[in-house]
């Protein structure tokens, strides 16, 4: 029982401050209150959803507001996971409430809302808004004519206004406008449904059978349901109700009567329940694989942190590995993690893990339903399942005694948040996480990123290869087609998609009745429109970026904002009829393959044909079973999947990273071209692979072909050294955004104002317009801090500058209209 002294608790709220708030702990709360607990407490006029993180009886604040509820009898996070989040505040310079809210399933918190509304009749805001001088107060008059009500953040999405806070205030103050706080309902709670059972009056035999005669005649829906009820037991009234072909009011009307008795059950929401789990068959380690297991094998014995670099090629058994060491983790009674890309959790994926161990294994990703992640995370923290797998947000299950955590493909860019704070990398809080539990981390690639080779080349980690593929299968063959010098007249507006030998290449095995991927690693059907007269190319209205075509509903279409319009017959601009399609995407490609080769099945894979739930795996699934002969798709094809009849795969254009402004583009297309390099050839075919580029001479696509990781190293990493970048140097970007641009450079300017000239710990490169300069109507300027790592290894340094900064930029930070984000070791400067 805790001592009823304790007065005060310290609460952090996941709002974008950096401090934490001293509540007073009401008397008749005192008992009920633990760290790591969730509270509902006043934070202005709102009420928000807080985390305690430590008690006291003491504290010098002279005016405290109380705590208003006790969310949770027991604590949502753990003191491990506590310590992880502190972790994670301090090393991504973030509110410690926000990385708390990280660690806790989506759905959980309560917050209220303020809703502005007219408090006033509409002929009386009409007459009054025909008179009004000020224009940012008349705009939000005539947008809340049509709306009713709106909460601030929709208000400022709305076209034609900027920062309505100060115009809301004041038509409050002229009493035409109202707030009205509403608090939010969880979306994450246990499924309840109703069941029946039959009561006392009918349970003996006979006295059952004397009732359903006589229901039989006057209620024959009655007497249905009762038999399926006596058949069952304890039955969901759903089910009896489908089984009888009836509705609830037959239901009803046997509770009324007594016969029948109605409770509810709690469901558990399984996303993967309808999936049939793969036959285990005999396998038998090769010596690489069995070296990698007895060097993990001796880590998990020893109970200590240790982390691993598995370097195999595509094809080399990974995933056996991890779960060998998977089982040699449950047997020590322990529990695990394995993280896996988002595109990589298929139904094909979590069967292996399901059929080794059955009952055991809980899934984790963002295609679940609110509810479905919420039951998964609830059997893991009542310790029912025992391992953990999903993509990045996997990585704060709620486990406890975690004795192993894998991460495959550690490259894949998708382990870092890029959309809300806090932009944490989950490779990166694995090795934490890991060392926090005194258990094995191993990270597995066959093109590990740069960064993680090189801490395994130092010692840093311990590396394991697996250099050969399973079966001693030989790795694919691959061949370089430069189009700038394949002997075919191609037009400005006509942009080369197959060249004869990809063709030749395809008919070869559509013929021989083997299966194909091709790669063209951008949607739509063409990146943008021009027009051949004047060069006009249409742009987003919201972003600072060109439009992309979708020939099926001949549309233009923003990938950032999804803004949408009609593709024009004419130039908006000089009114000419010729206009050109730039550049292919996936869409163009499918176009071209149908017109070439009509008798084939061909899917394509991409973010347009794959919306929907399921539709991902559907795919894959049909694709495994032959339905189609040709899979076409952008990155999510890549990687991790296994078609044994996969004999060929083509890449359509390589070059489309090598054209971002981006120190990483060399490694990401090396890995990329290696990735789906792998997808061709299995057991019984030899794999062959044909890449198509105007820059064949890049060495990232040159060690692609030879598939020589290491080389591409050798030379990435002498590059790297020189220019200072990662992982020699880590890159911080801080980033402003807003509607006004000068009020974003006005705002970056003044924080770039309180940096010192340290040149000794850090470079300041900027400020700088982003590459995308406008995105969602919001402008977009950034500079980087580039950290020597020596100095400064554990962001420690950095941590206690960047707080100097925010507490003298704190009229900037907290201005209305203006965005500040800080992302730390950022994969994206754009």
């Amino acid at each position: 029982m805790r001592n009823r002294s304790i007065k005060y608790a310290e609460i952090a709220l996941p709002i974008p401050v950096d401090q934490t708030f001293t509540y007073h702990i009401p008397y008749e709360l005192c008992e009920s209150l633990n760290i790591g607990a969730r509270v509902l407490v006043p934070f202005g006029p709102r009420r928000l959803t807080g985390y305690v993180i430590s008690v006291s009886d003491t504290t010098s604040l002279t005016r405290v507001k109380p705590i208003l509820d006790v969310l949770d009898e027991q604590p949502i996070v753990s003191s491990e996971l506590m310590r992880l989040a502190r972790w994670i505040s301090e090393y991504y310079l973030c509110p410690l409430g926000e990385a708390i809210r990280a660690t806790v399933p989506a759905g959980t918190n309560l917050e209220s809302k303020i809703l502005i509304s007219l408090n006033k009749s509409r002929s009386h805001i009409r007459e009054y808004s025909s008179y009004m001088k000020s224009g940012h107060q008349k705009r939000v008059l005539e947008i809340l004519l049509e709306s009713e009500k709106l909460t601030m953040q929709q208000l400022r999405k709305k076209k034609g206004v900027t920062n309505p806070g100060f115009a809301v205030n004041q038509l409050e103050k002229l009493g035409l406008l109202r707030r009205e706080v509403v608090l939010s309902s969880l979306k994450a709670k246990p499924k309840l449904e109703k069941w029946v059972r039959l009561t006392k009056k009918i349970a003996a035999d006979s006295e059952f059978e004397i009732v359903l005669e006589e229901l039989s005649v006057k209620a024959p829906k009655q007497s249905l349901c009762l038999e399926v009820i006596r058949k069952h037991g304890d039955v969901r009234q759903r089910d009896v109700l489908k089984s009888a072909a009836t509705g609830q009011s037959t239901i009803k009307a046997l509770i009324d009567k007594g016969l029948v008795q109605q409770f509810t059950k709690e469901t558990i929401r399984e996303y993967y329940s309808a999936m049939n789990n793969i036959q285990l068959k005999d396998i038998h380690l090769n010596e690489y694989q069995k070296k990698a297991l007895h060097d993990i094998d001796q880590a998990i014995h020893t109970g200590l942190f240790h982390p691993f670099l598995l370097y195999g090629v595509t094809g080399s058994g990974k995933t056996q590995v991890y779960i060998e060491a998977l089982r040699r983790t449950l047997s020590k009674g322990k529990t695990a993690i394995v993280l896996v890309p988002e595109i990589s959790l298929t139904p094909q994926t979590v069967s292996r893990f399901t059929a080794n161990f059955p009952g055991t294994v809980a899934v984790l990703h963002s295609r679940m339903s609110t509810g479905e992640r919420y039951d998964s995370w609830r059997k893991l923290k009542q310790g029912a399942l025992k391992i953990a797998i999903g993509p990045r947000s996997a990585i704060f299950a709620p486990l406890s005694n975690i004795g192993l955590i894998v991460v495959d493909e550690e490259h894949e860019s998708s382990y870092k948040q890029m959309d809300n704070v806090p932009y944490y990398n989950a490779r990166d809080v694995a090795l934490v996480r890991g060392k926090l539990n005194e258990a094995v981390v191993i990270l597995g690639s066959a093109t590990p990123s740069i960064e993680s080779y090189y801490n395994a080349k130092i010692g840093k980690y311990h590396l394991l290869e697996l250099p050969t593929r399973i079966d001693d299968i030989p790795m694919p063959s691959v061949r370089i087609l430069d189009l700038s010098k394949m002997n075919r007249r191609v037009t400005r507006d006509k942009a080369m998609i197959l060249t004869r030998p990809f063709e030749d290449k395809i008919a070869e095995k559509l013929k021989a009745q083997q299966q194909i991927i091709l790669l063209q690693n951008r949607r739509g059907f063409s990146p943008y429109i021009q027009c051949k007269d004047c060069s006009f190319i249409e742009k987003c209205i919201n972003c600072n970026i060109t439009l992309t075509y979708h020939k099926t509903s001949h549309r233009l279409r923003c990938h950032y904002c999804n803004y949408i319009k009609k593709a024009p017959v004419v130039c908006p601009k000089c009114g000419g009829y010729d206009i050109i399609f730039q550049g292919v995407g996936t869409q163009r490609v499918e176009n071209e393959l149908r017109n070439r080769f009509p008798d084939a099945k061909i899917v394509r894979m991409d973010l347009d044909t794959t919306a929907q739930k399921w539709s991902h795996d559907h795919i894959l699934q049909d694709f495994e079973r032959k339905k189609y002969d040709i899979l076409l798709g952008t990155q999510m094809i890549a990687k991790g999947h296994d078609f044994p009849d996969v004999t060929f795969v083509g890449v359509v254009s390589s070059d489309t990273a090598l054209m971002l402004p981006d120190f990483r583009a060399s490694e990401r297309t090396f890995q990329l071209l290696t990735q789906v390099a792998g997808r061709a050839g299995r057991k019984d075919f030899q794999g062959e692979v044909i890449i198509q580029t105007y820059v064949p001479e890049n060495y990232g696509i040159v060690c692609a072909r030879t598939h020589d990781f290491k080389k591409f190293f050798s030379i990435e990493i002498q590059s790297r050294r020189e220019l200072k970048y990662p992982p020699f140097s880590r890159l911080i970007q801080v980033l402003v955004k807003g509607e006004v641009e000068n009020e974003v450079i006005s705002a970056i300017q003044a924080i770039r104002s309180h940096f010192s000239g340290n040149d000794s710990l850090y470079e300041i490169l900027g400020p700088v317009a982003a590459p995308i300069s406008k995105i969602q109507n919001l402008y977009r300027w950034h500079f980087i801090l580039k950290v020597d790592k020596k100095q400064d290894p554990s962001n420690k340094h950095i941590n206690q500058i960047w707080r100097e900064v925010r507490a003298k930029s704190k009229k900037i930070l907290y201005k209305e209209g203006i965005k500040i984000s800080i992302n730390v070791d950022s994969l994206s400067l754009l």
